[in-house]
């Protein structure tokens, strides 16, 4: 007998040296191509000879009225403030879900994600204030991982990666987002108005007993949270997390169970026996409405809203806002700015804290026994996944426009550093997980006759 094991290939210096555009490729061709479009026709409009437009374009000012009571904001304003917060109504809603009834459901769980999130917040943050010098209001930009980004660019790899690893990668960027959601309704909001605030609390509490209650039609909580975002707006407290108390409070459950909805079909197939019944029809038809109604019912109000308004944000309210904060004016720029104490920090904390952060805490978790690795897992995967979870595009950018002048040369920096280090994370973290040694496969016994 000869045992034969799978040779474990060699990466080719051709395979190194253009791993970088074969993952850029990849990744945006996973979903995230209309992204990275949004941000190259930034890039190229806000630098061209139409530069003036550009910014013209998101200060021109969008008012509405209600009977008297006005709002005037310019159009930028209303995509970061009020389009973003459906962002965040399903960011609220998918951390409720994963919570209530996914993979984050129970503490022993949700643990680990939750300590490596924890220590992919607060380590990014430390190494910016470390490397901004003065400039400390820009510490949330490097905390949130772009949840969409990473699990894109991990899953473009396939079965390279362990299932179990694109889980916890999941889990605590879920639990990530609620950290950055906490960190923007903290440290960026305005000047506080209690009578604002104090109806703001009250809506809040209307669609807690609606949860409560029962009420499992998603409209009612969505036209509430168009009055609660107001209530924040003129509160002081960042709008968008309307968005997240909204999505919050959404049930995560259907109303009917599984066996109400088995019985009526087993009277359908009763009347459907029987033939008089069946010619008429008139039966078996309010039998089929009933049962209709009963599915749509079982179906968890917050499943229907993440599947409806998923493709409004991934097609059009994410491209919108890469395209009206991406535009990066690189006019007297080099590699200085790159270099700024904004941009460097951002850099730093989004490649070097987040791997620091998540991969220590992971570590710790495997050396102490609180999380043992499965079959064919390898502590280089989370190490991989970790510098992917340095992707923050899309949150990081969010936060950089809450803490710096729209248009400033710090603002600038900021999107430069976001930009740099989230493109270092998505393709050095591409290429880590690409070429660690796949576990050694089973010795194949084969028989000689």
């Amino acid at each position: 007998m000869s045992e034969i094991r799978s040779p474990s290939p060699r990466p080719t210096v051709a395979q190194l040296l253009i791993a970088p555009a074969v993952v850029f490729v990849k990744v945006a061709s996973q979903g995230g191509l209309l992204l990275v479009l949004a941000l190259v026709a930034a890039m190229a409009w806000r630098n061209s000879g139409a530069s003036a437009s550009y910014m013209a374009l998101w200060a021109v000012p969008i008012g509405i009225d209600f009977g008297g009571y006005g709002l005037q904001l310019p159009l930028l304003m209303w995509i970061n403030d009020a389009a973003m917060a459906l962002f965040f109504l399903v960011v609220g809603a998918e951390i409720k879900r994963e919570l209530v009834v996914g993979e984050l459901r129970g503490a022993r769980r949700a643990m680990v994600p939750a300590l490596a999130a924890l220590g992919g917040m607060l380590v990014p943050a430390g190494v910016y204030l470390l490397l901004a010098g003065e400039h400390r209001e820009g510490f949330g930009t490097p905390m949130a991982t772009d949840i969409a980004f990473s699990l894109a660019a991990i899953r473009v790899l396939g079965n390279r990666v362990p299932g179990f690893v694109v889980k916890v990668l999941m889990g605590l960027a879920i639990i990530d987002d609620l950290g950055a959601i906490i960190v923007i309704a903290v440290f960026y909001g305005g000047d506080l108005h209690v009578d604002s605030l104090a109806l703001g609390g009250c809506l809040t509490a209307l669609l807690i007993a609606m949860n409560i209650a029962g009420v499992w039609r998603t409209t009612p909580y969505l036209v509430i949270g168009v009055p609660l975002w107001i209530a924040l707006h003129h509160g002081g407290i960042h709008p968008t997390i309307a968005g997240v108390i909204v999505g919050l409070c959404i049930p995560a459950r259907g109303v009917v169970v599984v066996d109400t909805i088995i019985d009526q079909a087993r009277s359908l197939l009763g009347y459907a026996s029987d033939e008089a019944i069946r010619n008429d029809g008139t039966e078996v038809s309010t039998v089929l409405s009933s049962l209709e109604r009963r599915l749509e019912q079982h179906k968890a109000p917050l499943e229907r809203v993440v599947e409806g308004f998923n493709p409004w944000i991934q097609w059009i309210i994410l491209p919108l806002f890469a395209l009206a904060n991406g535009g990066v004016h690189l006019e007297g720029m080099g590699l200085g700015t790159l270099l700024a104490p904004v941009s460097i920090g951002i850099i730093a904390g989004l490649f070097v804290g987040k791997q620091l952060g998540i991969f220590g805490v992971i570590l710790g978790c495997v050396k102490s026994g609180l999380m043992p690795l499965p079959p064919g897992v390898r502590l280089a995967h989370f190490w991989g996944m970790s510098i992917l979870a340095g992707i923050g595009f899309t949150m990081s950018l969010f936060v950089a426009g809450l803490a710096f002048e729209d248009g400033s040369l710090l603002h600038n920096e900021a999107k430069a550093g976001i930009l740099a280090g989230s493109t270092l994370a998505v393709v050095v973290g591409m290429v880590v997980l690409r070429f660690i040694k796949p576990p050694l496969q089973p010795a194949v016994t084969v028989v000689e006759t």
